[in-house]
């Protein structure tokens, strides 16, 4: 007759469930993943939501439905994102500072901690972008014009978003006295910079390029530089002329599962991480990226350098939150 200790019986209840839990990480996914992006088809999260979805599917071996879910500086998909079960079934791609623009502006019923980030997919440099035919050459040229004309030099910028946090940053630094032109997207920026109805623009740096030779970008907000403005100076190199300096900021697109997933499933955590950075390496992803002129931003920098970057674009929203009107 077979005895059993109590030892014995904790480690064959130890071995199934360890059995149990590899079991159930070999046969997820199992079902389709919903990919969450709470701003319009159309725009730049979804264009990185629907070019890395394919790729994701064949690494994972099941379909990813991509759904748009707009409004609200992306309160309406984050708080629908967070209704679902941390169960990695469900991702988020969201971006800052929007993200944190929705909790310190609009009071959303949610924070940084509520996400567990996997990776910050791209940085996109931000250009202080004049017209071809501007009389600024350079930002020195912006600076002085502003300061001997008050309240006269526009800077045109999207609303809420990090280009607006440059444009207040220098602003604030640099004792400015212009106006700080707010729309709604990037492409009505760039349509009044080519109109004249602005003088200059914060905008992104990679769209502001495909508008060469029609315009000139006098600095960029990140040290990375960007190949299509091979001239443009990294923006605190230009600040320190003047004794000061900004936080390397950009336009930050990340993915994230809801928080307690990676403690409730490892093992699908892990699996969704490893797809995610082996997609990353696919040279067939990286030549989409090359060929849409997104190479240089984009990265898989991994959880713990990418929640810092969140969290620091969160801390610096939270900063200038007045500013903004919040």
């Amino acid at each position: 007759m077979l005895k059993f200790t109590r030892r014995t019986l904790m480690a064959t209840a130890a071995a199934t469930l360890a059995l149990a839990g590899a079991a159930q990480a070999a046969d997820w996914p199992g079902r389709k993943i919903t990919l969450i992006v709470p701003y319009s088809a159309g725009g730049s999260a979804d264009r990185v939501a629907r070019n890395i979805a394919p790729f994701l599917e064949k690494e994972l071996g099941t379909s990813i439905v991509v759904e748009n879910r707009p409004g609200a500086s992306s309160q309406i998909g984050t708080t629908q994102f967070l209704a679902r079960p941390a169960d990695a079934n469900t991702i988020l791609l969201n971006a800052q500072p929007y993200f944190s623009a929705s909790i310190a502006l609009q009071g959303a019923p949610y924070t940084v901690d509520d996400l567990e980030v996997l990776n910050v997919h791209n940085v996109g440099n931000i250009s202080i972008t004049v017209k071809a035919d501007s009389p600024y050459e350079t930002f020195a040229d912006l600076n002085d014009a502003i300061k001997a004309n008050p309240g006269e030099i526009s800077m045109g910028t999207v609303r809420g978003g990090a280009s607006h946090l440059l444009a207040l940053l220098l602003k604030d630094k640099l004792g400015w006295d212009n106006r700080v032109v707010t729309y709604d997207s990037g492409a009505p920026v760039r349509t009044a910079v080519l109109g004249g109805q602005i003088n200059s623009s914060t905008n992104g740096a990679v769209s502001d390029a495909a508008m060469k030779p029609e315009v000139r970008s006098l600095a960029l907000s990140t040290s990375n530089g960007i190949s299509a403005f091979p001239d443009a100076p990294y923006i605190n190199d230009v600040l320190a002329e003047y004794g000061v300096e900004v936080p390397e900021i950009g336009d930050v697109r990340f993915l994230a599962v809801k928080a307690g997933t990676k403690e409730a499933y490892p093992d699908r955590y892990q699996k969704l991480l490893d797809a995610y950075e082996a997609v990353m390496k696919n040279p067939d992803y990286q030549a989409i990226l090359e060929e849409q002129g997104a190479a240089e931003e984009t990265a898989f920098r991994g959880p713990e350098e990418s929640t810092e970057i969140v969290k620091n674009m969160d801390e610096l929203m939270q900063s200038y939150k007045s500013a903004f009107g919040g």
